[in-house]
């Protein structure tokens, strides 16, 4: 508890300042690090048992019987007067996966009013660590609102390298949560184009690559029938994108006391207005839940981030079960 309000506090003094500095910046990391060490290690142990290749489709030696021969076994199966008879190979090794992992991070206004920040922090903390001590394979950091920028990149591209402590505090600096506009179909629009081009420079390794998006934002977003066409094309892309959803006024209305029964400031009771054409061609004004409309498939909904390994684990083996 100490250690959040001195985050809490450290955060504050750091949106509060006309310019960001590096030190602070590498403090801020180091508190949000120390304070999601144990679910990091969680997430890591949990994710570890989903992205484990499963399926034993690579061949492997050696054995008497099997589906193809090992050429290397020929020569000394011969000269053992066909006595070495190991020379089959089965289907035993698990196929090798690589991934490729972009953390996409919402840098609007809208996100510093929703008091989401230190939320959003801990949660780029959370799931970067957890992805380090897994060893997942390559991880990209984005921010996004009016416009998109790869603030670290995947290994050969802009601002590539391992992530560490270092990195993550740099990313931090680079966040203003000053942009005017949250344009998440440009996002996904960019974002795909940077898998591509990943998965480009990857082509001929050995290895099948998956690729996953994780963005991070309050939710709010335009242009859902868009967005299904883009999604349709990442999914075509095998592209998995799950949409963390900041759900933080309902948190800081239930902590001040002022948490009604309806969850008044929840994204879950969020209702939105549009105009339908009934049957008989009229225009009608229709209200409905805005997360009936949500476009993204996968997404959850993050009021505490101590729920995120739990949560975020059980939509990536949801979407992990539906491939196979």
């Amino acid at each position: 508890e100490e250690l959040s309000a001195q985050t809490d506090s450290l955060l504050q003094t750091y949106l509060s300042t006309a310019a960001y500095d590096h030190e602070t910046a590498q403090s801020l990391w180091s508190h949000y690090s120390l304070l999601t060490s144990h679910l990091s290690s969680m997430l890591c142990e949990q994710l570890r048992l989903i992205l484990e290749p499963t399926r034993a489709t690579r061949l492997k030696g050696d054995y008497r019987t099997g589906k193809r021969l090992n050429m290397k076994k020929l020569i000394p199966y011969i000269a053992s007067e066909y006595t070495k008879d190991k020379i089959w190979l089965r289907r035993t090794r698990p196929s090798e996966r690589e991934y490729q992992v972009l953390l996409a991070l919402d840098d609007s206004r809208s996100m510093r009013e929703s008091r989401s920040v230190g939320l959003a922090f801990k949660t780029l903390a959370l799931v970067s660590k957890a992805l380090g001590k897994l060893e997942v394979g390559e991880v990209g950091i984005a921010k996004f609102g009016e416009s998109v920028e790869v603030l670290h990149g995947f290994a050969d591209g802009a601002g590539a390298g391992p992530f560490n402590d270092a990195t993550g505090a740099r990313v931090i600096e680079a966040f203003t949560f000053a942009q005017k506009a949250t344009d998440v179909l440009r996002l996904v629009e960019t974002s795909l184009k940077v898998l591509e081009e990943a998965r480009e420079r990857k082509a001929g390794a050995a290895g099948e690559l998956w690729q996953l998006e994780i963005i991070i934002s309050d939710g709010i977003c335009q242009d859902h029938e868009k967005l299904r066409r883009v999604l349709r094309k990442a999914e075509e892309m095998k592209v998995m994108i799950v949409f963390v959803v900041l759900d933080s006024l309902h948190t800081q209305a239930k902590a001040s006391g002022t948490d009604t029964g309806a969850n008044a400031n929840s994204i879950l009771s969020m209702n939105q207005v549009s105009y339908k054409t009934t049957e008989d061609g009229r225009m009608e004004l229709s209200m409905e839940r805005y997360l009936d409309s949500f476009p993204f498939e996968y997404y959850v909904v993050l009021r505490d981030v101590e729920a995120l390994p739990e949560v975020l684990s059980g939509t990536l083996k949801q979407f992990f079960e539906r491939v196979s």
